[in-house]
């Protein structure tokens, strides 16, 4: 996650400033995760006007304590000091792992961080658009993501597709309105 971040500061450095963010499925969990962790700074950057995040995952924090899973026993482990966490469950910390199509490999020496949970209050406050697949495996993350952010400034949009950007002429439309409408608030706000 470190070096995805290294990589972003050098693009935004290089050949920025850029309006906005646009990620799918594990891209919009990092940049939402970016996003996260540049508002924790002292000074934040604010390097972005706005989001669109198509069928996201929940983002990681940096700030966590790593952790490795044991996937044949469904428990997992502090990686410092390999102390079981009592009271959690693989899919709360990995909800990939147990997907039918998750094909990723790991064992007990890959190290994890722990996803955002959601949150009571939104912590992005740029505004945003989210898209999510109501048959999509990673449909409650899509939510839990648009939950991070200020309602205010969110557009969401749900369509009967799975993990993809749908392609049809009426979710289209939809979904040019939504992001001209987040493009609005960025103009307002």
């Amino acid at each position: 996650m470190r070096a995805g971040f290294e990589l972003i500061d050098e693009v935004i450095e290089e050949e920025g400033p850029f309006d906005g963010l646009i990620g799918f499925s594990q891209g919009a969990a990092i940049g939402c995760s970016y996003i996260l962790q540049d508002a924790k700074s002292p000074t934040p950057r604010n390097p972005f006007k706005c989001a669109i995040f198509f069928c996201a995952s929940m983002p990681f924090d940096l700030d966590s304590r790593p952790f490795t899973v044991d996937k044949e026993k469904g428990l997992c482990y502090w990686a410092d000091t390999k102390e079981q966490i009592i009271g959690w469950d693989i899919t709360d910390s990995i909800p990939e792992a147990t997907s039918a199509g998750y094909s990723g490999k790991f064992d007990e020496t890959t190290q994890f961080l722990r996803r955002y949970p959601k949150s009571e209050r939104p912590l992005i406050k740029i505004p945003t658009t989210h898209v999510v697949g109501l048959s999509d495996d990673y449909y409650s993350q899509g939510l839990g993501v648009r939950d991070l952010c200020v309602p205010q400034n969110r557009q969401f949009l749900e369509h009967r597709g799975g993990h993809d950007i749908p392609k049809d002429r009426n979710t289209t439309t939809k979904m040019v309105q939504c992001i001209q409408n987040m493009m609005q608030a960025v103009l307002v706000g």
